[in-house]
């Protein structure tokens, strides 16, 4: 079997970009050669799966994104696939996997109403009609079921061509037996100071993760908890605006920003909360990562796997409408009560020993190649 599979951009940290990799070699693990095409790829290539990069020069990310489309088709028509699984959306795919939310709702609900005309807006409309719109063929694998709902109200009849798949959180996040010993190692080297808080934050895309929100909460703590805590936001975007924000409200000496890195799991089990307050979300991953590591989960109730927090009790979840001033009771609450987030951490535990929230790459691997068999002559 050769699949091909279509991805704007590679790079290591990304949610997305992690999940295409791990179904390519979910994939390959089936007996399929896949073929990745995108424009480009930061960090090591796999050598058991084929990468193309895609000549893309144009100037905007809409006709880039253009460009890479037209590009592709040219590929596609030299070689042969089975199947053409994408990762953005595009026209021609047999097969979407649906990491982001419904364009045109939040064009709808948040944008003003003349910007759909613009020609960006107007073509991530276009390839977003290609896969959910009305004569469209392409299948979708959904992680959200909130998302499904979503496309439905937008585009009726889509919800039949969509399959939800249960989260895929890597096993590597839970903790073991080993936990307490890499949280005493982390808060030697991260902590000096013993008796500090640590609110973590993780995500590319700062500002639709609510950092804003999350600085603002750090300042409306207490003064006695403000003093002794310190939020570290780990991911790929730039940080400046948020850093004025910091500065302004008097908390830039709290706030520390790092690049995407491979020791997530080691501040997963060092820090006291992870903060979450997304404006969007479609699943938000690093909510599960976090509740099986045994850290308690401060988000709001946007995120498509937010309820895994409220079933399980792994943390607090604000709901919407949402109030700052709310997130700013959750998060000084949090700190404030040890027993609290003891409990939250047992409760995170048990999901990870019960929940189905592991096997997303392997269904929708196995979904994958069943098609293109089905394909084959």
């Amino acid at each position: 079997m050769n699949i091909a599979f279509a991805l704007y951009k590679y790079f290591p940290y990304g949610g997305l970009q992690r999940d295409m990799l791990r179904i390519a070699q979910a994939c390959t693990s089936l007996g399929a050669a896949i073929t990745v095409y995108c424009s480009e790829w930061q960090g090591e290539q796999p050598d058991n799966i084929c990468i193309e990069i895609l000549p893309v020069s144009r100037n905007s990310n809409h006709s880039r994104n253009r460009q890479f489309y037209d590009v592709l088709q040219t590929r596609l028509a030299i070689k042969t696939y089975d199947l053409v699984v994408g990762f953005n959306k595009m026209p021609g795919l047999d097969i979407y996997y649906a990491a982001d939310t419904c364009f045109k709702a939040k064009l709808m609900q948040e944008r003003l109403p003349f910007l759909r005309y613009l020609p960006r807006y107007r073509q991530y409309l276009c390839d977003e009609e290609a896969v959910f719109g009305g004569g469209s063929h392409t299948a979708v694998l959904a992680i959200s079921a909130r998302s499904v709902e979503e496309y439905e109200k937008y585009y009726p009849g889509s919800k039949q061509r969509c399959t939800v798949l249960p989260p895929g959180i890597n096993p590597d996040r839970r903790a073991g037996a080993d936990a307490q010993d890499i949280r005493l190692r982390f808060r030697q080297a991260w902590l000096p100071a013993n008796d500090e808080n640590l609110v973590l934050m993780v995500g590319s895309g700062f500002r639709t993760k609510g950092l804003d929100r999350a600085i603002r909460a750090l300042a409306a703590l207490p003064g006695d908890i403000r003093e002794k805590t310190k939020m570290v936001v780990i991911g790929q975007d730039k940080p400046d605006a948020f850093i004025r924000l910091a500065r302004k409200l008097g908390v830039e000496n709290r706030l520390q920003f790092l690049a995407g890195r491979d020791d997530i799991p080691d501040f997963l089990q060092g820090a006291d909360v992870l903060i979450h307050p997304a404006y969007r979300e479609n699943t938000g991953t690093v909510l599960l990562e976090a509740a099986v590591a045994g850290l308690p989960v401060l988000t709001t109730a946007v995120c498509g796997y937010s309820n895994y927090i409220r079933e399980y009790d792994c943390g607090m979840v604000v709901n919407e409408p949402y109030e700052q001033r709310n997130l700013d009771n959750a998060l000084a609450a949090a700190l404030r009560d040890d027993a609290q987030r003891a409990i939250w951490r047992s409760n995170g535990l048990a999901m990870a020993a019960t929940a189905d929230i592991y096997s997303l790459f392997e269904r929708a691997a196995g979904m994958i190649v069943a098609a293109a068999r089905h394909r084959q002559p």
